[in-house]
């Protein structure tokens, strides 16, 4: 998902290492109320910087896909 948001930004991969992204959910089913999930490029890879599963759902204004 992030790689495919910087190619849509025409952002070239050279310039991607230190860009971070957030993903926030509050699944209709299972057993949390939400899941965060932040991911960062760091030389060429990425890395999960930030996995939260929650007992409270995360304010809908929070949610889906977004830099950070």
């Amino acid at each position: 998902m992030a790689e495919g948001h910087l190619r849509e930004s025409n952002i070239a991969e050279e310039q991607w290492s230190g860009r971070r992204f957030r993903w926030a959910e509050n699944p209709e089913d299972g057993m949390w109320a939400s899941i965060v999930v932040e991911v960062e490029c760091r030389g060429g890879r990425w890395i999960v910087t930030r996995l939260d599963r929650n007992r409270e759902r995360v304010p809908l204004s929070e949610t889906g896909f977004r830099a950070l």
